[in-house]
């Protein structure tokens, strides 16, 4: 099955530049945490592992989307399995002087996306999706849910999902949402080598 291409527009209006730079800085802190049965459908590609992905329409911008890293999870195979549902983490900003609405979200890889919470979209007010709590860290932001349901594919580290996003001004937006990058340990959580310090007691 081919993949439909639909336009993209990359420029970011000024203004959109400065609520972004804090609120992907700050939301990325918590946000850190298809075709074919058991086939690679079409709608992925292939890419290296990268940070969220982002996109532009009218005075919208859709910044660190990406899909949430389940917790606990060791970095191999499939981090969700076909048939099951995955939870997506961005930032929506709206640079505009009069408030949008998030209408609809659709996406190849998946029978439905589901949106809940406050989905207008005012200015200078950012939509916050991700793990709970993730508005907490962007002062004056919305906290909403996005989940992938009905999975048509596995999804797995080091391919991108298209996710749609439809707004009732700035029109519809699409944007290839990578897996999140699994969290490293911290340098004092690694195991110390055996027999590697020295002067030990």
């Amino acid at each position: 099955m081919s993949r439909a291409t639909t336009p993209r527009r990359s420029a970011t209006r000024p203004g959109a530049w400065k609520v972004l730079a804090v609120g992907t800085a700050a939301a990325g802190a918590l946000l850190l945490s298809g075709c074919g049965a058991g086939q690679i459908a079409q709608t992925a590609e292939q890419v290296a592992a990268v940070g969220g992905a982002g996109a532009v329409t009218g005075d919208v911008a859709v910044r660190n989307a990406e899909i949430v890293w389940p917790e606990g999870l060791a970095p191999t195979g499939a981090i969700y399995q076909q048939g099951g549902q995955a939870p997506v983490a961005m930032v929506v900003v709206n640079d505009g002087g009069a408030a949008d609405r998030l209408v609809s979200a659709s996406s190849e890889a998946a029978s439905q996306v589901v949106v809940t919470g406050d989905q207008t979209l005012s200015p200078q007010t950012p939509l916050v999706a991700g793990t709970e709590g993730a508005a907490a860290a962007l002062p004056g932001s919305k906290q909403i849910t996005v989940m992938l349901t009905g999975l048509r594919e596995d999804i797995v580290p080091g391919r991108t999902y298209p996710l749609t996003l439809v707004f009732q001004d700035a029109g519809r937006l699409t944007v290839d949402l990578p897996v999140q990058n699994p969290p490293m340990p911290r340098q004092d959580q690694m195991a110390p080598v055996e027999g590697g310090g020295e002067g030990g007691h």
